[in-house]
């Protein structure tokens, strides 16, 4: 393996002279002497010892990303939005994993609220991570959800597909409310006076937030608000079933239903087809989070997709300007979703025959 006195020895020039460029103290150094010690770095393939230079300066450009599980398509996607911004920014990433789902997941959903159960786990990845000599840190959720006073650390710490109600801490998330009530729109839009909602747990601040999307979409539509239209869910594709059979059991049913997930749609989906009601020809339907499913089930699903890769880059964005020293005034960032029309909605023309 080359050394730093090897580099120095084949570009002729000092070991201090090579430090310099590594440490890009470019006043010290010609352009052109930085340029050949650049190029027999790359010809002896010298790896610069990065712990050492940490040592040093007491900093690394090393990220440590913290997850819930790498497993979920959300968390999967977050993270290849950091690998992209941290590339870019030349910095490198230690991956931690609480693998939750495994140790949470017995069939009920609500247990995802049992992370705060993992905090000595927690604690033990942030230990890590501090060994490591990381200069940053980004927390990522499975599930969009409160994880309020679940992190202890003076590192820079962004969360990312999360929030806290902890005033000073940095959420990068997506904007619940604007998507949710274009989503509203487009079913009245269409004709639809009559939209029912499948919502998420009351306790949810998605659900809030997508709540009053659907509130101000019917506002602005001109549509009566009708509690009797709202049924609740835990996110899982048995409570869409039994909501929709209770928006179903209304002496004046909806003709169109919003379900604030995927997995509660494609329960509803089953209870309509369980009651002979053509989708889209009798009902109308959409969900949200765009999962992988809604791709392949007859008739595909409508859904809101989640700026989940834009989500990473952001967070890995600010936890590298944290790092810089550099004030972050916008504490929470909402990134905009993008609806994606399937055959659960009909088209346009269709919806203007009636």
């Amino acid at each position: 393996m080359a050394t730093l006195k090897d580099v120095a020895k084949r570009a002729g020039v000092s070991t201090a002279t090579v430090s310099y460029v590594l440490n890009d103290k470019l006043d010290k150094v010609s352009p052109e002497v930085a340029e050949r010690i650049r190029e027999v770095m790359k010809e002896l393939d010298y790896q610069p010892n990065m712990m050492a230079r940490a040592l040093r300066s007491r900093k690394t450009n090393i990220i440590g990303v913290l997850s819930e599980d790498v497993t979920t398509f959300q968390v999967s996607s977050v993270l290849k939005g950091i690998n992209q911004a941290a590339d870019e920014m030349k910095y490198q990433i230690i991956l931690g994993d609480l693998a939750l789902s495994d140790k949470i997941w017995n069939g009920r959903i609500q247990d995802y609220t049992q992370v705060v159960n993992y905090r000595e786990e927690i604690r033990e990845k942030l230990n890590i991570f501090r060994a490591a000599g990381v200069s940053g840190v980004i927390y990522v959720g499975m599930h969009n959800r409160d994880v309020s006073n679940l992190l202890n650390t003076d590192m820079p710490l962004v969360y990312a597909y999360c929030y806290t109600k902890e005033e000073g801490d940095i959420t990068v998330d997506c904007d619940n409310q604007v998507i949710s009530r274009e989503l509203t729109e487009k079913m009245a839009q269409k004709g639809h006076r009559r939209i029912g909602l499948i919502s998420g747990p009351v306790d949810s601040v998605p659900t809030y937030r997508r709540m009053m999307g659907y509130q101000e979409a019917l506002m602005q539509q001109g549509i009566p608000f009708d509690p009797a239209l709202i049924t609740y869910g835990n996110w899982s594709d048995g409570s869409g079933y039994t909501a929709c059979m209770q928006l179903l059991a209304l002496e004046n049913p909806p003709t169109a239903i919003y379900c604030m997930n995927d997995w509660m749609a494609l329960g509803a989906m089953q209870a309509l087809k369980e009651r002979s009601l053509a989708i889209p020809g009798q009902i109308e339907i959409a969900g949200f989070d765009d999962i992988d499913l809604c791709r392949f089930v007859e008739p595909q699903l409508t859904s809101v997709e989640l700026p989940m890769t834009e989500i990473g880059r952001e967070a890995a964005q600010i936890v590298v300007d944290l790092i810089g020293g550099r004030e972050i005034t916008n504490k929470h960032r909402e990134l905009s979703c993008c609806l994606k029309e399937r055959e659960s909605f009909r088209s346009r023309s269709e919806a203007d025959k009636g």
